[in-house]
């Protein structure tokens, strides 16, 4: 796959396991991070049809800086070995092809979630000493939400063996644990010239299980907190999706996934306590992966008056409705009790704020939520608090 004759040729090379077209978070973030950097990108990915649908939508995010793309057809594992060894395999290979037929790459960006990104972004920094290589963490890849241990088995074959070798030729010993999870993290922590983090909350986190203190004293010198990157405005007038909003309520949007149980069902529970007369002034829009869940929700409690349900939207039609919404509502992971702090930043944070509709967001005291720029906020899975908000918005 050369480039066309008089094609512009990338000196930036993109790794992200999953990339547009499909629908992924990351995928998104990784489009927009392209987009931000505004110079022709080469990108590697996986063939992930058999696990993410495609939106054509997200062409419109970065495709016109991508000059040559390849979609490896290794096995959509997102935490095995084998998948992570055929992604590298398979990739490696490619990099080395565009990077001989071409100028050669100056600058080289992986993005993960998901791990093969930072596992191939590493070997080829191995091969191709001098290039810049800028690893990005969207969340802890070695800690889930209840901060517990996320372990996928490596295997002692010869890609571990030539990772171990780069990372003691870097000065630094290779993990013990046989944790896939740990070696990507590792990898990027000693090899990379620069690790993005979206919050210091996640770097902090992420940092305090490494027992060596020179790798954890290179990671803070070289380190960078970058939160997603927020699109133009012209993005949310792109679509023009057919979902009626009532005149004569305020709307507010929730956009995610649905648990009757915390999160959108506090919201739920605050709306059936609401005097009738605010509730009468608003409308619950909930857009979900599976919306005869949220329709059965409601049915039980009684609110089919004030709550509308709708599926996952394209990219685009996302952004067109956020911007057409009262209020846009947003919740915190819940990790009191289980984490010191909170490192997740819900990445629609930066898609609301690009859309200027006033944001309520259900925050954990102390979280990066917590300090964002909010209109509204209230603890999250806290019913009462949710009532005052609700009569706020009511009020207009």
């Amino acid at each position: 796959m050369s480039p066309d004759p008089g094609q512009r040729s990338a000196r930036d090379l993109v790794i992200s396991y999953c990339f547009p077209p499909y629908v992924d978070t990351s995928a998104i973030v990784a489009a927009k991070r392209v987009r931000e950097m505004g110079r022709p990108v080469d990108v590697l990915q996986n063939r992930m049809r058999t696990e993410r649908s495609t939106d054509r939508g997200l062409a419109t995010i970065a495709d016109h800086l991508v000059v040559r793309r390849q979609q490896l057809p290794s096995p959509t594992l997102f935490s095995s070995w084998r998948g992570i060894t055929g992604f590298t395999q398979r990739g490696l290979q490619r990099a080395l092809e565009w990077d001989r037929d071409s100028e050669g790459y100056a600058r080289m960006y992986s993005r993960a979630h998901f791990t093969a990104s930072h596992v191939l972004a590493a070997r080829v920094a191995m091969r191709r000493p001098g290039l810049e290589w800028t690893a990005e963490f969207s969340d802890p890849l070695s800690r889930d939400v209840t901060g517990a241990v996320r372990h996928a088995p490596t295997r002692d074959d010869d890609l571990l063996g030539a990772l171990g070798e780069g990372i003691r030729a870097a000065g630094f010993a290779p993990p013990t644990s046989g944790n896939s999870f740990e070696w990507a993290e590792h990898l990027a922590f000693a090899l990379a010239d620069t690790v993005v983090f979206t919050n210091e909350h996640q770097r902090d986190l992420m940092l305090e299980p490494v027992t060596d203190p020179e790798l954890v004293s290179r990671v803070l010198e070289r380190s960078r907190v970058s939160p997603h990157p927020t699109l133009p405005e012209s993005f949310y007038t792109m679509a023009d999706p057919d979902h009626p909003l009532p005149e004569d309520r305020r709307n507010i949007g929730y956009f995610g996934n649905f648990y009757a149980t915390r999160g959108i069902g506090s919201v739920l529970a605050a709306l059936e306590a609401l005097p009738r007369r605010l509730r009468d002034e608003v409308c619950l829009h909930v857009f979900a992966g599976r919306p005869e869940q949220v329709d059965a929700e409601v049915r039980r409690r009684g609110l089919e008056d004030c709550v509308r349900s709708g599926p996952f939207l394209g990219y685009l039609e996302f952004l067109a409705l956020c911007r057409r919404m009262d209020v846009l509502l947003v919740s915190d992971a819940v990790t009191q009790g289980l984490l010191a702090t909170n490192p997740f930043l819900p990445s629609k944070w930066s898609d609301y704020r690009g859309s200027g509709t006033p944001v309520w967001g259900m925050v954990e005291p102390g979280s990066v939520l917590d300090s964002q720029p909010l209109h509204h906020r209230s603890p999250v899975d806290h019913a009462s608090a949710a009532v005052q908000v609700l009569a706020q918005i009511a009020r207009g």
